[in-house]
């Protein structure tokens, strides 16, 4: 537990403003109380890593909740307008996930337009989103999508980017998903999202920032744009921290929601569809 406390400490992003002495001394006076000690680790956890930061605690049967089928990416076209939907992806189903892209976009290869479809994605890793969305995802003009796309930035250390290869995304220089399609994609884009765009969600909206030809359209996000890593406790429970902020990559850093360029109450399709045409 000690080394525990001692990550958050390092690693938490408002660490500062937690008074750690007194923070341990009360996580300590509950280790022979579990039910207390996980309601006193939420209290730091989110106080030193906010509200992006939580407990996980194992099942008490033990058991685990089957998932079902995975949800995967999907496209249709709609009046010469790719309408490309980006649903969360758990780890497990990163290949999966990267394989349905690959068949989405032949299912839409005639588009001359692009819409990004992240309303409801709740998150999971980011990785295979990116390497799907990364024909869109343009760095040097149409012929290629190979660059920076984002960072993770933590207090006092530079960001970490990033990056799209001809052949894999990476996060600094460790490769994270399977595999990208190319080449690039040319036509505008408009990245649709709302309230239940989250976490990893927000990522793949951030990585669309600084594009000449990409706007975003729909509602604001929910707010956890920011990284989290995960701290394993005894008996199975584990901590969720908040240790670093989006950017995008022009180098703009998030944390908080995004606000789209074109807010819309109504149908964000619509107007996706509709901005996009008009470019």
């Amino acid at each position: 537990m000690v080394r525990a406390l001692r990550m958050l400490e390092r690693d938490a992003l408002w660490s500062a403003r937690v008074d750690w002495p007194a923070a341990r001394e009360r996580v300590l006076a509950a280790l022979d109380d579990p039910d207390e000690l996980h309601a006193r680790l939420r209290e730091v956890v989110r106080e030193a890593g906010g509200p992006h930061s939580g407990l996980l605690t194992p099942p008490a049967d033990g058991t685990a909740d089957d998932p079902g089928e995975p949800s995967l990416p999907t496209a249709r076209i709609v009046d010469g307008t790719g309408v490309l939907t980006l649903p969360g992806c758990e780890r497990r189903h990163a290949a999966r996930y990267v394989d349905a892209g690959d068949r989405a976009y032949r299912a839409a290869e005639r588009a001359v337009r692009w819409v990004v479809d992240l309303r409801g994605n709740g998150g999971g890793s980011m990785w295979p989103m990116l390497a799907v969305a990364a024909p869109l995802l343009r760095t040097d003009g149409v012929a290629s999508h190979a660059g920076t796309v984002g960072y993770f930035v933590a207090p006092g250390r530079p960001g970490t980017p990033w990056r799209i290869t001809a052949t894999t995304v990476r996060l600094g220089r460790r490769s994270m998903a399977p595999r990208v399609r190319s080449p690039a994609l040319p036509g505008p884009v408009a990245v649709l999202t709302d309230p239940g765009t989250a976490s990893s969600g927000e990522a793949v909206a951030v990585a669309f920032r600084g594009l000449p030809d990409v706007r975003s359209v729909g509602g604001p996000t929910m707010g956890f744009s920011t990284a989290n890593d995960s701290v394993p406790l005894p008996g199975g429970a584990a901590l969720v921290v908040t240790v670093a902020r989006f950017a995008d990559r022009t180098g703009r850093v998030y944390g908080g929601e995004l606000e789209p360029d074109v807010p819309v109450e109504g149908d964000a399709l619509a107007a996706a569809l509709e901005d996009v045409a008009r470019r």
